[in-house]
């Protein structure tokens, strides 16, 4: 009776061997194809928190921008906080201050450095932040400090000032300066708007007139302004950039607590961090400010 069971076993054996491979083949198959619709986690770019800003509240929060009227930076700056300007209206304070410097001691500073030195251009081309040693030289020109010193700064007096992108700049910081001091904020935006659309360091002295003209400002009273009290001014705003220790335009202290750059810088940015440092916020921030062509896809910074 044994020897007939035996194939009987055998062969029900062998069909759920069959149908057990079938089975694993089948789940196997069903796993792959899962874990292949699946995004890979270990390669998917991780993307960085933005930067902490630890709010510090008040019942009116003050802003403090620092900029250069013809940084493109700063001017993204100024397009990311002028909406939230325009919405909190005097329940803030956003106040411009311009980044200059005094042209006697920034011309000696940048002497020390445009003397050449051969073995800092070597270390330039080798790590290919330059093409050649010729091209180095070009940009430090100079084979002593005297030298340059001499070309440049000897004729500069304590007292005048600089911005980074040329005297016409310096000159269109101190008018919007000007601007400032007459109290109308309103029109302080409408200006710097118009010459950031139509003018430049290249043409400011020939072109902010009729822009001012345009915000319906007295020019008059700005060419006034900038003979008389230009280098009073200059001198103030230098103080507050050196007080706060700003190296490049834009700079962003929120009632003294610095805006990181890398938290952006679209209206909805900035209007969120101001937000959050009111005591109480007001009914306006829960408007939702529009990014659009504000948002500053690289957002650099002029040093």
């Amino acid at each position: 009776m044994n020897d007939k069971i035996t194939p009987v076993v055998i062969i029900l054996l062998v069909i759920a061997a069959f149908l057990g491979g079938s089975l694993w083949m089948k789940y196997r198959y069903s796993s792959q194809a899962s874990k292949a619709q699946q995004p890979d986690q270990a390669n998917q770019p991780v993307q960085p928190s933005p930067p902490v800003f630890n709010a510090k509240k008040t019942d009116k929060p003050e802003v403090k921008f620092f900029i250069m009227s013809f940084c493109p930076y700063g001017n993204q700056a100024e397009n990311g906080l002028k909406p939230v300007a325009e919405l909190l209206g005097d329940k803030a304070v956003l106040e411009p201050w311009y980044i200059v410097s005094d042209a006697k001691k920034s011309c000696e500073q940048r002497c020390a450095g445009s003397v050449y030195d051969e073995a800092r251009c070597q270390q330039l081309v080798d790590a290919k932040r330059v093409p050649d040693m010729d091209t180095c030289k070009k940009y430090f020109p100079y084979n002593d400090e005297d030298t340059c010193l001499a070309e440049n700064c000897q004729a500069l007096k304590a007292g005048e000032f600089a911005s980074l992108h040329g005297d016409q700049e310096k000159n269109q910081d101190v008018r919007e300066i000007c601007v400032w001091q007459m109290g109308d904020v309103v029109k302080w935006w409408d200006f710097v708007d118009k010459v950031n659309q139509n003018c430049s360091a290249n043409d400011a002295d020939t072109c902010w007139e009729q822009q001012a003209s345009s915000a319906s400002l007295d020019t008059q009273a700005i060419k006034s302004c900038q003979a008389n009290q230009g280098n009073q001014l200059l001198a103030a705003h230098e103080k507050i950039v050196n007080d706060y220790s700003v190296q490049g335009s834009p700079t962003v202290y929120i009632n003294d607590v610095l805006y990181p750059g890398g938290r952006g810088r679209t209206p909805e940015d900035y209007k969120k961090a101001i937000c959050d440092s009111f005591t109480t916020q007001p009914s306006e921030c829960g408007t939702v400010l529009g990014t659009g062509a504000q948002a500053a896809p690289n957002p650099g910074s002029c040093n």
